[in-house]
């Protein structure tokens, strides 16, 4: 399989599902289609404490740190954030 995009060729049947096994395969090494998703997620988690929004950035950061094991400590970093503000009095 070439790497052009939606122009790719496969060459054999079953060629694109072993890329992607592969590809998925690679997210406990902090990459893969998986990892890809866990960062948005963490990205996600950041603008929603940033905004005040502590039950959606810990549900966020919850699901980076399931998706992808390298980036668990940055989660759980926001995680104790969410907490941390809620025990103070709100997102101020």
């Amino acid at each position: 399989m070439t790497d052009q995009g939606s122009r790719a060729k496969l060459d054999r049947p079953g060629e694109f599902s072993r890329w992607f096994l592969e590809r998925e395969m690679l997210a406990s090494a902090g990459m893969g289609i998986a990892a890809d998703r866990a960062r948005l997620h963490l990205g996600r988690a950041v603008t929603f404490l940033e905004q005040g929004m502590l039950r959606e950035s810990l549900a966020e950061a919850n699901s980076a740190a399931y998706l992808d094991h390298a980036i668990r400590p940055e989660a759980l970093l926001v995680a104790r954030m969410c907490i941390l503000r809620e025990l103070v009095g709100g997102p101020g």
